[in-house]
């Protein structure tokens, strides 16, 4: 760990973010209460809580969300990015959390980026997700920029261009 990244921690345990939208404060919240028990999220407990935060999540929220999402931790958006990909959550969901998804995957900038490429084509079809072409342009970008880095293998790169590349014919 380097000391920007020290001093980053040290920094927002002392001054956690604010958040004007109680919705995605309360997210928040909760997040950053329980991300060291996520494995054991379960109905009835921590996972039926996370349900009833995010099932009232709208439009308004989502946007909130993604204007503020430069606020948190990687981590805990790689908790919510797992936690979308239950299907109770989908199963409890009426809004396409494959947008945040998406909004999650192209701001994360962590070294196991991969792994949320690795649920991309997952994540469109559990929510059945749509694409404008700012996103759609955006994907292709980031799958470009990780094997341009050599954060993932030529494999996964043609596999998850092809992908995305089939898609542009649903835009």
């Amino acid at each position: 760990m380097d000391i920007k990244t020290l001093r980053k921690q040290f920094y927002k345990t002392l001054f956690p973010p604010r958040f004007d939208n109680a919705r995605v404060k309360r997210l928040y919240k909760f997040i950053s209460e329980n991300d060291s028990t996520t494995d054991f999220w379960e109905m009835g407990g921590l996972l039926s809580k996370f349900i009833d935060i995010i099932k009232d999540f709208n439009e308004d929220d989502i946007q909130y969300f993604f204007t503020t999402i430069h606020l948190w931790d990687g981590y805990h958006l790689v908790i919510i990015a797992d936690k979308l990909m239950e299907n109770t959550v989908r199963a409890n969901v009426n809004y396409d959390l494959g947008k945040i998804y998406f909004k999650i995957f192209l701001s994360y900038e962590k070294l196991d980026s991969y792994y949320l490429l690795d649920n991309l084509e997952l994540i469109f079809k559990m929510y059945h997700s749509k694409l404008d072409i700012e996103t759609w342009i955006s994907i292709a970008s980031k799958i470009k920029f990780l094997y341009q880095n050599k954060q993932i293998t030529r494999q996964q790169f043609d596999q998850s261009l092809s992908f995305i590349n089939n898609l542009n014919h649903d835009l």
